[in-house]
């Protein structure tokens, strides 16, 4: 519903359950060998192309967030214009970092540092920035070779899914982005503590993230990493006016 006008519905999303957490996670394990092996140059091109079609929405985009979490006109392009950032951003970065580097110079030894994806990458995004955060950790897990499930805020699913459209509309491979709109409080344990996820990225509030980090720590049976855990907790900037 519009926070704005009570009356006035933006969009209707089914919400998901632990069922369907289940499924997203299944989905992005099995993609995710196929996508590890895609060339780093061919997931970048993914992105520039989702960042193309993100330039012709962004009127859309931006009028979307006024309504959905009411975002002024000018706060909602703006993350519009960040999301795409995100999108190219990441996407050069990847293509510089994609190369062995020489390391040491130990006579008779040779050794390369190089960088591997580490699995299926659950992302937590906040409905203050629905766009802009969603598509900054999305793209950064994407293009590094990671598969994506994707859990938008509860006040934002309908801007999460257009950038789930986006993507498809990209051409990215079923199961590299997941879509998952719910209620975090319903799903988050599930997600965050499955033995199959290898990276948690999140933005929210310190007490969400404090649990998460726990959550995501215990030793669970059958898991064959130790989950690394990205989480930028709630604050404000120092301003001096």
């Amino acid at each position: 519903m519009n926070p704005d006008r009570a009356d006035e519905t933006v969009g209707v999303i089914s919400a998901a359950g632990i069922k369907e957490a289940e499924s997203a996670i299944e989905a992005a394990r099995s993609a995710f060998p196929a996508w590890r092996d895609t060339p780093a140059e061919k997931r970048a091109e993914y992105l520039f192309k989702a960042a193309a079609l993100a330039r012709l929405k962004r009127y859309e985009l931006a009028a979307l967030q006024v309504f959905e979490v009411g975002k002024s006109w000018s706060e909602s392009d703006g993350d519009v214009c960040e999301a795409i950032d995100y999108l190219e951003y990441y996407g050069r970065e990847m293509l510089r970092h994609n190369r062995q580097i020489p390391m040491g110079h130990v006579l008779g030894e040779t050794s390369l540092l190089l960088y591997e994806p580490r699995g299926v990458t659950v992302v937590i995004a906040p409905w203050n920035f629905p766009l802009a955060i969603s598509a900054g950790m999305s793209s950064a897990a994407i293009v590094t070779g990671n598969t994506v499930v994707y859990k938008p805020a509860s006040q934002s699913p309908v801007t999460g899914y257009m950038l789930n459209g986006i993507f498809e509309e990209a051409g990215l491979p079923a199961g590299v982005f997941n879509f998952l709109p719910g209620p975090g409080g319903a799903m988050g344990d599930a997600l965050t503590g499955h033995p199959d996820v290898a990276m948690v990225a999140f933005t929210g509030s310190r007490d969400v993230g404090l649990h998460i980090l726990a959550k995501a720590h215990e030793i669970q049976t059958g898991s064959s990493v130790v989950k690394n855990v990205i989480v930028e907790m709630g604050g404000k900037n120092a301003i001096i006016t």
